[in-house]
């Protein structure tokens, strides 16, 4: 794939932001708080403390890992493999209790990085095959999400296929622009998203879905505030759970760093995993005295890095300024806020397939054998099934197993690990001798991740 920027080259101070901003709008920070402001029905102070609280934190963790751990293009964000426990432990023991665990677990996702003892972990239960399998879970997940969540949106559901339908060709043609020979087309491309999402957002503006009202009574500045809930709580059983969910979590931002690799060709060794193991950790404890999320590197924004072909960390460190600049201005967070969310969801689409598809492209080196095909059906199967689950049925099951199964892509994720184990590969079902030789082959990175 052609890499127009790689990791390391240096962007202007306007470039950063450009694309920074290119990617907090394509992941949509938005998403988790504002699931959880519907189930725990926040008013609108509420809501709007809360989703400056998400982006403080995820602007700080972004800029952790961008900056000084993991070094590379990542997008730091609430994990929806999470989302279960929190609302769970929330109903169970309230915010304080949720911040306590949250606190001490990655606490011990720090010592697990500081140990090496996480790379060690996916040396032996995340080989590539399951590294692009779990890729592939993750796009898996996020495909019926586009649909089912532009079906629940309020208003005319005619109106909302029609702007996320029209914003995603939008954004088809802007990509596809790209491969034209003049420079010109080439700008429009690299930021495609964001000229996709204004257009959208203006066609929205005639269906009376863009309310500016909400950006002009927002103040200017705002503090956040320090533990927001009160002094932490720490329940053993929370803790347990919330260590379990933080080694999902770390499972699917080892995904995403492994997708990174597959596009960019860099290398992710034992060191720069574990360090980077340690900057998610830092970036979740920090986060947690605001108020903040479990977090992971979010496997959206390598859709993005598809579409633009700009993968500099420069850009994420740009991306992770604007999160924090935003906690404090309510006005720039109800800005992006008036974003029709169908347009969102239209531009999101393309980027689950993107992601889907650098799954598939990362196991493509692999045999087609009984094997190999068995595990990557079974886990796509168990992603699927899960989430069509009834709430009321995985609200029945036992309080760990609830919590897994709320999440599909952590049941995904550990399907494909078993599966690896229990059926041992034989020499069929290795990729080729070829594939691994050279210094920057991805299955080499992930082979030599220990």
């Amino acid at each position: 794939m052609e890499i127009r920027v790689k990791s390391g080259e240096k962007l202007s101070v306007k470039q950063s932001l450009f694309y920074g901003f290119q990617s907090v709008l394509a992941c949509n920070l938005f998403l988790g708080p504002i699931v959880l402001i519907g189930i725990f029905q926040m008013n609108v102070q509420q809501s709007a403390a809360f989703i400056g609280m998400t982006f403080l934190a995820c602007g700080i963790a972004t800029l952790i890992q961008s900056g000084f751990f993991l070094k590379m293009q990542v997008i730091q964000g609430v994990s929806f493999a999470a989302l279960g426990a929190i609302v769970a432990v929330v109903m169970g023991g309230g915010w304080q209790t949720l911040v306590g665990a949250v606190i001490v677990s990655s606490i011990f996702i720090i010592l697990l990085g500081a140990l090496r003892i996480f790379s060690k972990f996916v040396r032996i239960f995340i080989p590539g095959l399951i590294a692009g399998t779990v890729i592939i879970v993750v796009g898996i997940s996020l495909i019926p999400v586009t649909f089912s969540s532009v079906v629940n949106l309020p208003g005319n559901a005619n109106v909302n296929f029609f702007l996320a339908g029209i914003t995603f060709v939008l954004l088809l043609i802007f990509m596809r622009l790209g491969h034209m020979k003049n420079r010109f087309a080439k700008i429009l491309s690299i930021g495609g998203i964001i000229y996709a999402i204004v257009i959208g957002t203006v066609i929205a503006s005639f269906f009376g879905q863009v309310n500016l009202e909400p950006v002009k009574e927002a103040a200017w500045f705002a503090l956040p505030k320090v533990l927001p809930y009160g002094a932490p709580k720490f329940d053993i059983a929370s803790i347990i759970v919330f260590c379990v969910i933080m080694i999902v979590v770390m499972i699917e931002s080892v995904g995403t760093w492994f997708t990174l690799t597959e596009l960019s060709g860099e290398k992710v060794d034992e060191k720069r995993m574990d360090r980077g193991v340690v900057g998610e950790g830092i970036g979740v404890l920090i986060g947690s005295f605001f108020g903040g999320l479990p977090i992971t590197s979010y496997a959206s924004n390598t859709g993005v890095l598809v579409l633009t072909k700009v993968f500099s960390r420069y850009a994420a460190f740009g991306a992770g300024v604007i999160a924090v600049v935003m906690a404090f201005c309510p006005k720039l967070l109800y800005l992006i806020a008036v974003v029709p969310s169908s347009v969102i969801w239209g531009v999101y689409g393309i980027v689950a397939i993107s992601v889907f598809m650098s799954g598939i492209t990362s196991i493509k080196k692999y045999p087609s054998t009984e094997r190999n095909n068995l595990i990557v059906g079974i886990s796509v199967m168990m992603t699927i099934g899960v989430g069509l689950l009834p709430a009321a049925m995985v609200g029945a099951m036992p309080g760990v197993l609830s919590y897994f199964f709320q999440a599909p892509i952590a049941i995904g994720s550990i399907t494909a690990i078993i599966l690896n184990l229990v059926l041992r590969a034989r020499p069929e079902d290795q990729a080729p001798e070829p594939e691994k030789v050279t210094e920057v082959q991805p299955e080499e990175v992930v082979q030599a991740a220990v």
